[in-house]
């Protein structure tokens, strides 16, 4: 690739669609358009905006493709009605518009090498609304934009699986709706949340919360050691910790995996070829303690913790990287 002047142009102006797009969430243009066409002033009064400043966000949204027009003023396509306040993208608008100050000072994340953000715990601590409105949003990425694990090999009916730090139950409850006995693991303010999400999942009965600090002394014995797991899942986990944690929490999948079972991996890898991977290892850099690790440190680690015939599975494509080893 060799950028032209416009090309950078554009590299320098693309926060601005976003912001059209948070700001109009916000206002509540998605939920007065959701069911009928409205002229802009109309839109203003209901919103108590500007009338010229509401028409220019219009428009400019009708030229995005959130909206569009007819003789009766101005639609939410269908997309863009989930950005609306009880909609499921809203959560991920959201997520992104609060990030997006830590964002601004990279420069300081590149120089110093510390984020911008506070670590995982104190923000759970200190804003736990925000964490698990968070949480929530990756729920609805999980689902719209990352694999399907239930097609690994060895997924299915029976089988028993530990998700270290698995959050909402983005992947336990498909995984579960598959058949398999799955344990969802989690720091315990998160593991409550995850009960209460999980009882209206359908698949309750396949699915245990326990809340575990994967990094406490006594982890792998929480998580369960009895019988062993078939699979131990860590899920969009791994890019989110240090190198000591993030060998810490292998060693506990590695502790609760019975022999013969496997170890699931799914991350962004940071590997160029293209900007994806780099451009997501500088969101971990200026977000949180971790990184988005290269397949190959990812294939080592698991290899460190004891896993063998660690591999990337071809079955999926990047920028998902789903690494399987066995115990």
């Amino acid at each position: 690739m060799n950028p032209g002047v416009f090309d950078v142009i554009d590299m320098m102006t693309g926060y601005q669609p976003a912001a059209a797009l948070t700001a109009a969430a916000r206002l509540g243009v998605f939920d007065v358009l959701a069911d009928a066409p409205l002229p802009a002033d109309a839109v203003a009064a209901r919103l108590g905006t500007e009338p010229r400043a509401t028409r220019a966000l219009l428009d400019a949204l009708t030229g995005l493709g959130l909206l569009g027009t007819d003789d009766g003023g101005y639609t939410a396509a269908p997309v863009a009605r989930r950005l609306g306040r009880d909609g499921d993208l809203r959560l991920i608008a959201e997520k992104e518009a609060f990030f997006a100050e830590a964002w601004l000072s990279l420069a300081d994340s590149v120089r110093t090498g510390r984020p911008r953000l506070d670590p995982w715990r104190s923000r759970l601590a200190a804003d736990p609304e925000q964490v698990r409105r968070f949480l929530e949003a990756l729920v609805v990425l999980a689902r719209e934009t990352g694999p399907d694990l239930t097609r690994l090999p060895g997924v299915g009916p029976g089988v028993r699986i530990a998700d270290l730090g698995g959050g909402l139950g983005s992947y336990a409850v498909p995984l579960a709706a598959a058949g398999a006995q799955v344990t969802l693991v989690d720091l315990p303010p998160v593991a409550e949340w995850a009960r209460d999400r999980l009882a209206g999942s359908g698949v309750p009965g396949h699915i245990e919360v326990r809340a575990v600090d994967l990094l406490g002394p006594d982890a792998a014995e929480r998580v369960g050691t009895d019988a062993g797991y078939d699979v131990v899942l860590l899920a969009h986990l791994l890019h989110d910790l240090g190198d000591d944690d993030c060998a810490a929490v292998l060693q506990v999948a590695a502790t609760v995996c019975r022999p013969g079972g496997q170890a699931v991996v799914f991350e962004l890898p940071g590997d160029p070829p293209g900007a994806f991977g780099p451009m997501f290892d500088l969101m971990m850099r200026v977000e949180t303690e971790g990184r988005a690790r290269r397949a190959d440190e990812l294939v080592a680690l698991l290899r460190a913790a004891g896993f063998t015939g660690v591999h990337e599975s071809s079955a999926y494509r990047r920028p998902h990287g789903v690494f399987i080893a066995s115990r």
